[in-house]
């Protein structure tokens, strides 16, 4: 048996999160176990809790592994609306095709509640339900700016993680608002990455020619292990907004639970998708790096720089075969296997479905549209189109974020196959990057009827409603 070596990237585990366990009532924390802070917006009062989603993190920074199996399904729906109906108003509890909020009346809406020294509301905490960004308008002569999209009432699952309760999808959340506008970084690029250390790298790649003489499965397995020692733990290198937000941690768990439906770990539960690993043959090169980056389709903005429509499904998955040089160091293939590019397009093919069956990748999308809207903020601003700044908003000491321990390394993982008489090893680095700032530029000048219906009809509204947010 030949054994053949290809490690470049780690997946790490993951909870799946089509659905969970029963959900928990709206607490001081939302439903994260970490601590609470009576007199901000921090829920978690900044002492490094248990991040809200999937992944668990130890105090040393690894990732533990952690799966949740699915299920619930109407039992669950039926808890949430629950939740819902005894912690949302009824109109909040609506769903809404359209919903818009206001981002100076939300500013005075939370300057207030701070000053009753209460913590926030959960309206205000998951920005009235939305669980989608499609539409980010200039108003009120360049003094407010909106955001409006799909809504819904909204309640948290047993890890914390708060979803529509209609449509199951991740609610957007102020933390990831707040951390878009303050961090200067988001400018330029946000993202995440796991690689291995390449000196490590190097020492478990020359032990395997050394041990790769035909074998028996046990054997090759054996060796495997002994690889997978020598490699150590794998660094996670994270850029553009805090290590320990929520918004860098759900950049990870998305990237990781992807690594886990690639490398064949998890069954997606999507009828037509395989793993790269099961569609990868002998020879193939398996080291590979996967990553998200955005991808909008189409973006509209008006001649007026008032009116921006975001549509498409927010991000792709690319890519990029790798080697490995004589000092373990990484670097791009100048060619691609078709195993791989195929996996990419079932997964870019069925976004809408893993979307609703892992609310994980509708946290992603919901991060891009956050990242984007924030970028538009800045944009108009320069542009002398938008005159409002925030004031509370932008302060870290009136109003903090949620802080959780730093995901800092994870232990390689690795799947394999038989395939030809060989063994044939996946494993896969990779990551997030998005550039908001790049996005804006992409918008295309045009006047839609529909960008036109959408803004015009908004204004009436706004006037007549009296709340930082209305349907």
């Amino acid at each position: 048996m030949r054994f053949l070596s290809s490690l470049a990237g780690v997946c790490l585990t993951v909870a799946l999160h089509a659905m969970l366990l029963s959900p928990i009532a709206f607490g001081q924390n939302g439903g994260n176990p970490g601590g609470g802070n009576q007199g901000g917006g921090n829920q978690n009062g900044g002492n490094g809790g248990q991040f809200p989603g999937g992944i668990l993190i130890n105090p040393s920074g690894v990732v533990d592994r952690s799966v949740v199996l699915p299920s619930g399904g109407a039992a669950l729906q039926k808890k949430l609306r629950q939740a819902a109906a005894q912690n949302l108003s009824t109109e909040l509890n609506q769903k809404s095709e359209r919903r818009h909020v206001s981002l100076k009346r939300l500013e005075e809406e939370i300057t207030k509640q701070l000053k009753g020294e209460t913590l926030l509301s959960p309206d205000v905490r998951f920005l009235a339900g939305l669980t989608r960004i499609d539409f980010v308008f200039v108003i009120d002569d360049g003094q407010d700016i909106v955001i409006a999209g799909p809504a819904e009432g909204f309640a948290p699952i047993t890890n914390g993680r708060v979803i529509g309760v209609e449509s199951g999808r991740s609610a957007l959340n102020l933390d990831d608002l707040l951390v878009s506008l303050r961090s200067a970084a988001a400018e330029s690029a946000v993202g995440c990455s796991i690689d291995p250390d390449p000196q490590r790298l190097r020492d478990s790649q020359q032990w395997l020619k050394q041990n790769s003489s035909p074998a028996t499965l046990d054997v090759a397995r054996a060796r495997l292990e002994r690889m997978v020692a020598l490699q150590g733990n794998w660094n996670i290198t994270t850029f553009g907004v805090p290590e320990g937000s929520r918004m860098c941690l759900s950049m990870i768990e998305a990237d990781y639970l992807m690594k886990r439906l690639a490398i064949g770990v998890d069954n997606p539960g999507v009828r037509g998708m395989k793993s790269s690993l099961a569609l990868a043959g002998p020879g193939d090169n398996m080291m590979r790096r996967w990553w998200f980056a955005p991808h909008y389709e189409p973006v509209e903005r008006n001649p007026q720089r008032t009116a921006f429509r975001l549509a498409g499904p927010r991000f792709q998955l690319f890519a990029q075969e790798e080697v490995m040089d004589a000092n373990g160091n990484l670097t791009d293939a100048d060619f691609t296997q078709k195993s791989s590019e195929k996996f990419a397009r079932l997964f870019n093919e069925r976004i809408d479905e893993l979307v609703q069956r892992y609310p994980s990748f509708a946290d992603l999308q919901n991060i891009f549209d956050i990242l984007t809207a924030m970028a538009i903020v800045r944009d108009c601003q320069s542009r002398g189109v938008l005159n409002w700044k925030p004031a509370v908003l932008l302060d870290e000491d009136a109003l903090p974020v949620s802080n959780y321990l730093v995901a800092k390394e994870t232990t390689p993982m690795l799947n394999v196959k038989m395939s030809g008489g060989s063994l044939v090893i996946g494993a896969f680095s990779g990551g997030v990057t998005f550039k908001p700032a790049r996005v804006v530029r992409q918008f295309q000048e045009s006047s839609s009827e529909e960008l036109s219906h959408e803004q015009k009809s908004m204004t009436p509204t706004l006037e007549s409603s009296g709340r930082w947010w209305w349907d």
